[in-house]
């Protein structure tokens, strides 16, 4: 996938507090194991929590999966282990 544009890069880096939340959170619900190997479990963990209402959908800059990765990989250095 393609890294978002400079400008969104901007926007997206607003969202790396959420992001780290999210992976703590992720960690907790599905065991760090799981997180490790999957980093989508954040997605997973971020739509129940919208469902929730605990992080109301639209309140992030990121918009879709592919967002939410990069800011986990690129700006807060959270990456898959593969295996």
């Amino acid at each position: 996938m393609r890294p978002p544009s400079k400008k969104r890069q901007a926007l997206l880096r607003n969202d790396a507090y959420i992001v780290h939340k999210l992976y703590a959170g992720a960690v907790a619900r599905f065991g760090q194991e799981a997180v490790s190997k999957d980093l989508t479990r954040l997605w997973d963990l971020r739509c129940i929590w919208g469902m929730h209402r605990i992080l109301l959908f639209g309140s992030t800059e990121f918009k879709n999966l592919g967002e939410m990765l990069w800011v986990a990989e690129e700006v807060c250095g959270y990456s898959q282990v593969h295996s």
